[in-house]
């Protein structure tokens, strides 16, 4: 079952697009892959220790590469996407914007005190984001596609909503 956001939250599930709409946003992901370098720019800071992305930073700097899509969602005839629209890892991967991936295992369990609720006694961002990375990291791992290779894995367009869905549990737990 889906997991239930925040009631404010305005990210939209890629599930509750049109196909036709699924087909445009993978479109505009497949444009903006292929012309703004996003792996060169994951890849440079993934190996940037100073910038923790798959470590402490990972909520704080996955925030500012979303808005950098979105961003150029906005000025690319792609303003119907932003906020970018999520994908929750317990619904299958919409065909549109599956590359060779498969559906995460279901005994990759969404963390409990991530739900609403409990996400609102979470005191600090750092405990948000150590509840958030493995989480993350498990999913990732058991995709396929380019997902499980953090040097390529933002080629894969499953990648953006995705991160949307991590963000929302982020943003959710900010409006606590």
């Amino acid at each position: 079952m889906p997991h239930k956001l925040h009631p404010s939250q305005h990210r939209k599930s890629v599930n509750d697009l049109s196909p036709a709409q699924r087909q445009q946003l993978r479109s505009l992901l497949d444009i903006y892959i292929a012309t703004q370098n996003p792996v060169g720019e994951h890849l440079a800071a993934g190996n940037n220790p100073s910038l923790h992305i798959h470590g402490h930073g990972f909520l704080a700097w996955h925030t500012v590469f979303i808005a950098r899509l979105e961003q150029w969602l906005v000025l690319n005839g792609g303003g119907n996407f932003v906020p970018l629209p999520h994908w929750d890892p317990d619904t299958p991967i919409p065909v549109e914007l599956n590359r060779g991936n498969h559906n995460p295992n279901p005994a990759i369990p969404f963390p409990a005190g991530l739900r609403p609720g409990p996400i609102a006694t979470i005191a600090s961002y750092d405990a948000l984001n150590n509840t958030v990375v493995p989480y993350h990291n498990s999913v990732h791992n058991d995709m396929g596609g380019q997902m499980p290779f953090p040097p390529s894995s933002p080629s894969d367009p499953i990648f953006y909503p995705f991160h949307s869905f991590l963000l929302a549990v982020y943003e959710h737990w900010r409006n606590h």
